[in-house]
């Protein structure tokens, strides 16, 4: 009798926990230019863009911090990489009908190549550039952050 008093009070202190707080490295917006004055050729007004600061041209965004941040893709868009903004452009669609979408990464394979194509990937929070990892064989096309609306 007293073990099961004992796991009702056990019961009772766990459910009246309160909920656990979003992470603190989670961030669903940020501030810079819009990535249209990157590019006026498409507007991609609610964006800006994140590149890393070492000036690769093939990387990606990786490891732990993909993995905890993911929604969905890659998205494949028949776009090639002479076509860019183009194809971030158009990804900027797919981000805002994702649900809690906050910054997408897109980038080339198969460059040069008539299989040459884009993909895009949407995340919850936006990208760091620590999450930038170095690539093989890709163009990267550059990260997306969510800009914070203003007033």
């Amino acid at each position: 009798m007293l073990s099961t008093s004992i796991w009702a009070i056990l019961a009772l202190t766990v459910t009246a926990l309160p909920p656990r707080a979003p992470s603190a490295t989670t961030t669903s917006c940020t501030t810079g230019a819009p990535a249209s004055k990157h590019s006026s050729k498409f507007p991609i007004k609610d964006f800006t863009k994140v590149v890393p600061a070492c000036n690769w041209t093939s990387y990606a965004v990786g490891g732990e911090w993909y993995d905890a941040h993911f929604i969905s893709g890659p998205h494949y868009m028949a776009f090639s990489h002479t076509s860019d903004p183009f194809g971030a452009f158009k990804c900027q669609y797919t981000c805002n009908a994702a649900e809690n979408c906050n910054s997408f990464f897109v980038w080339y394979e198969n460059v040069n190549t008539d299989a040459e194509h884009m993909n895009c990937v949407l995340f919850n929070a936006v990208v760091p550039e620590s999450a930038f990892v170095p690539a093989n064989s890709i163009i990267s096309g550059g990260a997306y952050d969510r800009l914070c609306k203003s007033g």
